[in-house]
Formats: structure tokens, sequence, C-alpha cells
């Protein structure tokens, strides 16, 4: 067969505008995905750098909030530093009573808890309270409480435990009576007792908190006036009485805030309560005051187990009156 010259021209025309056509096609599908590509690149590379400045912020705050909180636990641990110094030491407690100890566990670094005692004209004055708040409310609570015992007991020369409290209330409405923008809702409740070593007699008075004494085998549950002591806040506000009575020589004497008994733990998640409380104190009452700490200790770390966290300050003041020594 012969080719005729003009089919041939025709087909290389055709030919060569598919080929273009392909080509172009080609340069636009890849200037598309170029494209495409460029702008995924330019929006990565924009939310990277969003990202990467969000992520500084974030980590400019994370270090200063990390620098802030060292600081407040520095500021705190300062602060329980001198806490404890004016608390009671178990070492001083034992100086007038050898047969005594202090269970005390607080809730947080500083403590809404206290305990006080002081040997002045032939009686010795020994309390334990628990501010209403805990942590630094109740630290600064606690501060204020202590002072006041000295000015009280020292200055004053009151003496006995109801006339201490009575006294104490007084001093809350002056110091606080006449501040009408603050308004201190937290109080303390406290046992105080005056033991007079010679006549072997005990004074009793409490802010609701009550005294356990063990003797024979029984507990004798002394209970304080429900009265509150702090600022006046328009609560009807009594005069507190002291209870008396003869110390025998086995007594033991208990005085305690009420963190121990409301701790939840157990196999249902309960409170530990004031009955299962008096049975514990029941049951290790003749046994050494280390051994009574320990037991106290090992008991609650059970009762909490890993799963509760602790709900409240405790503290838990143990003394056998007549052990008192005046040396």
């Amino acid at each position: 067969m012969e080719w005729i010259p003009g089919a041939i021209s025709s087909l290389f025309y055709q030919f060569t505008i598919l080929l273009s056509g392909f080509v172009l096609l080609t340069l636009l599908v890849h200037t598309l995905l170029f494209n495409r590509r460029t702008r995924r690149y330019r929006s990565d590379y924009h939310r990277l750098k969003k990202q990467e400045k969000e992520s500084r912020v974030v980590l400019q705050h994370r270090n200063q909030l990390r620098d802030r909180t060292k600081s407040y636990e520095q500021s705190l641990t300062y602060a329980q530093r001198i806490q404890t110094a004016m608390f009671l030491t178990p070492k001083q407690l034992r100086a007038h009573f050898p047969e005594s100890f202090i269970y005390h566990r607080p809730k947080e670094i500083v403590s809404g808890d206290f305990n006080w005692a002081r040997r002045i004209n032939g009686k010795m004055l020994f309390s334990v309270a628990d501010c209403t708040g805990h942590g630094v409310p109740g630290a600064f609570m606690s501060l204020i409480g202590l002072e006041f015992f000295r000015q009280i007991t020292v200055g004053k020369g009151i003496l006995d435990p109801a006339g201490i409290l009575n006294e104490m209330n007084r001093q809350f409405d002056i110091v606080f009576g006449d501040t009408e923008e603050l308004s201190l809702k937290d109080g303390i409740d406290l046992a105080l007792c005056a033991y007079d070593y010679k006549t072997l007699v005990l004074e009793y008075a409490g802010a609701f908190n009550p005294l356990y004494i063990i003797r024979d085998h029984e507990i004798l549950e002394i209970k304080g006036d429900r009265i509150i002591v702090g600022p006046d806040n328009g609560l009807q506000r009594g005069k507190f009485e002291n209870r008396r009575l003869e110390i025998k020589k086995d007594d033991m004497l208990y005085m305690f805030t009420d963190g121990y008994a409301d701790q939840f733990g157990g196999p249902e998640g309960k409170k530990y309560k004031y009955r299962r409380f008096r049975h514990l104190l029941m049951s290790i009452h003749n046994m050494s005051m280390a051994e009574q700490q320990r037991k106290l200790e090992e008991n609650m770390n059970e009762w909490m187990g890993s799963s509760e966290d602790q709900i409240d300050d405790q503290t838990i003041i143990g003394i056998r009156p007549a052990s008192f020594s005046s040396s």
C-alpha cells in the first residue's frame, strides 16, 4: 500500500497534539500537586510554629507554677518549724508526766490541731485543741490560741479551765469585734485540764471535745459544753463550767481531736467513729505509752489503707496523771 503524504502529516499533527496535551496535563497535575504540597507544608509549618509558641507559653507557665509551688512549700515548711517549736513536744510532756505520749498526724504541712501544757502555782495545765479549719487558716488560729493561753494563765493568773475558756472568748471579742470587714467563721474545739498534783484533783472544761478516763476497765466520758471558742458570729454563747474528779492511781486519761474518729477507711470506706475508737483505747490502755502510740499509728494506717486520703488533722494525747513528776 502506498502511504499518502497528507495522511502522514495529519497523523503526525494529531500525535503532536495528543503528546502536547499529555505533557500539559502532566505539568498541570504536577503543578497542582506541588501547590497542594506547598500549601500543606505552609499550613503544617504555621501549625507547628503555633504549637511551638503555645508549647513555649505552656512551658513558661509550668515553670512559673513550679517555682511558685516550690516557694509556697518552702514557706510552709518554715512555718511548720515555727509551729512545731511552739507546740508541746512529747519530751516536754514526759518531763511532767513520765507515762504519757502524743500521737500527732497533720493532714497538711501545717496543722490546725495544737496542744499545750504549763506548770504554774501548784497546778499542771494541759490541753488538746482543734481549730475548725486545717492547713494555713487552722495554723494561724492555733498560734492565736497558744498566745491566748499564755496571756490568760501567765499574764492574768487565771488557772481554772472554765475561767480560761471564758476569758479566751472575751479576748476574741476584743481582738476581732471591731473588724467589720473581717468575718471569721473558724473557732476552736478543745479540752482543757488543770491537775492539782498535791490533792490529785482534776478540773476539766471543754468546748465540744470530751475527756476520756479509763478506770477499772471502764471508760468515763466527761463531756464539755456545746459552746464555741472563737469570734462571736452572732451565736448564743454561754459560760463554761468546770467538772471536777479525784484521780486514782491507775487512771489513764485521753484527750483528742475528731480527726481520728472521723477518718474514712475500712472495707466499706466508712468513718472510724467513736464507738470503735473507745474500743481501741480499752484494748491498749494497759500497754506502755510507746506501745499505745505505735498501736494507734498502725491501726490508722491499716484503716486508711492505700485508697483513702487523710481528711483532717489527728491528735491524741495519753496521760497517766498519777505518774506526775515534780522534779
